[in-house]
C-alpha cells in the first residue's frame, strides 16, 4: 500500500494549467509547512477561513507586553490553532522563548525581540516523533 502524498506548497499554478503533475511531499514536510503557515498567518488573512492563523500577531507591536505574557499568549494561540488545523499530529508540546537578539537591518546592528518556537509531537499515522523549529523577529525596534 502506497503512503499518501501531499501537495507541496506553494502550488505552482503554471504547472497546474499545463496539466502537469504538481510536486508532492511526504507527511512530515506537509505538517511542517502547515505549522509554518499557522504561525506566520494573521487571522483574517486567509480569505477562505478567517479563523486560520495565530492571534498573537494582534500584539506584535505592543512594546509594553512582558515577555512571559507574550510567551503564554503565543502558546495559547498555537495550541488552539494546531488542535483545529493540524489534526494529523498528536501529543503536541510547545516550547516558546522570547528574547532580545541582534539583527542586522540596512547594515546596522540593532537589538530586536526574537520569538523562537519549537513544536514537538508525533504523527497520528505511525506515531513517528517529530520536532519543528522556527524563529523570527517581531516589531518594533526594541528600546530595552
Amino acid at each position: 500500500m502506497a503512503l499518501p502524498e501531499y501537495l507541496k506548497l506553494p502550488i505552482r499554478f503554471g504547472e497546474f494549467f499545463e496539466k502537469k503533475k504538481l510536486p508532492r511531499c511526504n507527511l512530515l514536510a506537509s505538517v511542517y509547512r502547515n505549522l509554518h503557515l499557522l504561525i506566520t498567518t494573521v487571522p483574517g488573512e486567509n480569505k477562505t477561513d478567517e479563523h486560520y492563523g495565530s492571534g498573537f500577531w494582534d500584539r506584535d507591536y505592543d512594546i509594553h507586553l512582558h515577555n512571559d505574557v507574550r510567551k503564554e499568549l503565543i502558546i495559547s494561540s498555537l495550541k488552539d490553532q494546531i488542535a483545529r488545523y493540524e489534526t494529523r499530529i498528536t501529543d503536541v508540546v510547545l516550547d516558546v522563548n522570547v528574547r532580545l537578539s541582534n539583527a542586522v537591518i540596512n547594515n546596522i546592528e540593532v537589538q530586536k525581540k526574537k520569538i523562537e518556537i519549537i513544536v514537538k509531537g508525533k504523527t497520528k499515522r505511525n506515531m513517528e516523533p517529530f520536532t519543528f523549529q522556527t524563529g523570527f523577529f517581531i516589531s518594533p525596534y526594541t528600546l530595552d
